[in-house]
C-alpha cells in the first residue's frame, strides 16, 4: 500500500473525480494530495457537515469507514441498504449500515439529487459478495485512479 504510515490511504474523491486524497483512517479525515500517487486504494465521500465516508482495500479486504468508525466488509456483513422513503414519494432516501446482530451502525436520511449518488452506488455494489472479495483484493494492491473510477 502506498502510504507514509499504516493509517494513511490514497483514495479518489467520489464527487471530484480528478482529485486524489490521503485518507487518515485513525480519525476519518483527509488531506488533498499535492502529487497524486500512482495507485489508489479506495473511494471517499467528503462532506462538510456530516462524517466523511470511505471504502478502501486493506490486507485483502474491503473496509467501510464512517468518520472514525471502521467496519470490515465480509460476505454478508455489515448489511448496507439504501431505500427510498415512501412518504416523500421517493425523493428522500435512507442509507443504513446494519450489523450482523441486527443493530444499526450508521443511518443517514437525505434528499435525492440528479448527480451520482454515493450511497445508492455503495449499497448496490455491496450486495454482491463477489464484488466485496474482488475489490478487497484489487484495492488492497492498488489501482490506477482511472481504473478505479471506471468501476
Amino acid at each position: 500500500m502506498v502510504s507514509d504510515n499504516a493509517t494513511t490511504i490514497s483514495v479518489i474523491d467520489f464527487r471530484r473525480h480528478s482529485m486524489v486524497l490521503q485518507w487518515h483512517a485513525l480519525g476519518g479525515t483527509w488531506t488533498a494530495c499535492d502529487t497524486p500517487p500512482q495507485l489508489v486504494h479506495g473511494i471517499a465521500l467528503i462532506r462538510p457537515s456530516q462524517p466523511n465516508i470511505c471504502v478502501y482495500g486493506q490486507a485483502g479486504r474491503l473496509r467501510l469507514q464512517v468518520g472514525p468508525s471502521q467496519y470490515a466488509l465480509s460476505e454478508n456483513s455489515p448489511r448496507i441498504i439504501c431505500a427510498r422513503g415512501l412518504a416523500s414519494f421517493g425523493f428522500r432516501r435512507r442509507f443504513t449500515v446494519d450489523s450482523s446482530t441486527g443493530g444499526v451502525l450508521y443511518s443517514y436520511a437525505y434528499w435525492t439529487t440528479q448527480h451520482h449518488d454515493f450511497f445508492r452506488w455503495l449499497a448496490t455494489k455491496a450486495e454482491d459478495p463477489d464484488w466485496r472479495v474482488t475489490c478487497g483484493r484489487q484495492w488492497s494492491e492498488g489501482l490506477a485512479a482511472t481504473a478505479l473510477r471506471s468501476n
